[in-house]
């Protein structure tokens, strides 16, 4: 008897799952409430769920099938979030004033999700090979999607950062994982950024 998908729902995959939440109620913020601040910080939680959502997952005693689950459903809440959020939040909250100015931002658009899902898929396949990144990952681009949202962008920068960080994610650019100083600074990096979100969030309201 063939097993149903929903034994696949598991409390072991919890911070996979609070990652797609906020990942969708950035959306919600953008298209309902016009919220670059509310956006981005939810991108952002977004990203820190994914950056612990692992070894969160193998905290519980899993079958070699519920790890391989837990790895693919990692990658699909990143296409998501990562690769397709980003893109419906600017869509909503950026402004482009001509036909010329929004057909190259669809161009970028376009260029960046397929960067983000061509790179998860080949991390799939080759994460093994390697002890660090090849080519940018998508949850550090998601931070810098948050940090970037700080600034409320205008069109031009978010057609550069569409095909900068698009091009990164493909690229043979190496990097180590954070270990040490260095994921003392990552973590660092996460905390600026709610903190300024927090300050600007509480000089709107006072």
């Amino acid at each position: 008897m063939a097993h149903a998908p929903a034994r696949y729902i598991r409390f072991c995959n919890l911070l996979t799952y609070i990652s797609l939440l906020c990942g969708m109620a950035a959306v919600l913020a953008a298209r309902e409430w016009r919220s670059w601040e509310a956006a981005g910080l939810l991108l952002a939680t977004s990203a820190l769920a994914d950056t612990f959502d692992g070894k969160f997952a193998r905290r519980f005693a899993r079958t070699e099938s519920e790890s391989a689950f837990g790895a693919q459903l990692d990658s699909l809440v990143d296409a998501v979030c990562f690769g397709i959020v980003p893109v419906i939040c600017l869509q909503s909250l950026v402004t482009a004033d001509s036909i010329w100015i929004r057909s190259v931002w669809l161009a970028a658009a376009f260029l960046y999700v397929l960067c983000a899902v061509t790179r998860l898929g080949h991390y799939n396949l080759h994460h093994d090979e390697h002890s660090g990144f090849v080519g940018l990952p998508t949850t550090l681009a998601a931070l810098l999607w948050a940090t970037l949202f700080l600034a409320h962008p205008a069109a031009p920068l978010t057609i550069g950062a569409l095909t900068g960080l698009g091009v990164a994610m493909v690229s043979s650019l190496p990097l180590s994982r954070p270990r040490g100083i260095a994921k003392w600074g990552y973590l660092l990096w996460f905390l600026i950024v709610f903190a300024s979100y927090g300050f600007q969030m509480a000089r709107a309201i006072y």
